[in-house]
């Protein structure tokens, strides 16, 4: 349900006009649904590798990184572009093949939410996979929207908390709520 509102929200990719007369793109986190101006919040920018390994990826595309993890020959990339019409997706490189699908899908490990090819269980999510994930992400997002309490701030404002059909996330996102 967080990525049909996601992908809604972002597919309205909302052009505003700031005081100077120039237009700007708005963006969709694809977590927390929450629109920020990519020229104040500022994600890092995924390895160039992952579009060498991903052959889906635009060529000479930037992509923002949400969330990475590694857990031995497999990483999980959570990702968005500014060209998208998309919010964000999910990235798997597992034995140099590259797996897309949504971020619920990176997040939950639950196959109900990828989409393209079957996988058949090929890709495996620990606990410890999703609970770095969702570690990650937190860190990630703070770093991007200038610390903790900035965050906090503006997912009470404008976005929407984990729930439980992310139990990972909800899990990591209480907790790092619970110590500002």
């Amino acid at each position: 349900m967080r990525s049909i509102v996601a992908i809604s929200l972002l597919l309205m990719l909302v052009m505003t006009v700031d005081i100077k007369g120039q237009s700007r793109v708005a963006m969709v986190d694809p977590v927390f649904s929450m629109s920020y101006d990519p020229t104040k919040v500022h994600f890092e920018l995924a390895p160039p590798s992952l579009e060498e390994r991903c052959p889906a990826a635009r060529r000479g595309e930037k992509y923002w990184l949400y969330a990475y993890w590694k857990d031995g020959d497999t990483e999980f990339f959570l990702i968005s572009s500014p060209a998208s019409q998309l919010t964000g997706g999910a990235a798997v490189i597992r034995d140099g093949q590259c797996t897309l699908g949504n971020p619920d899908w990176v997040l939950t490990g639950n196959p109900e939410y990828h989409y393209g090819e079957k996988i058949n269980g090929q890709i495996h999510f620990s606990e410890a996979t999703l609970k770095g994930l969702a570690s990650d992400l937190l860190r990630r997002y703070a770093t991007a929207f200038g610390g903790k309490k900035n965050l906090l701030a503006e997912i009470h404002k404008q976005g929407i908390p984990p729930d439980d059909h992310l139990p990972q996330l909800k899990k990591a996102f209480d907790e790092f709520a619970a110590n500002p």
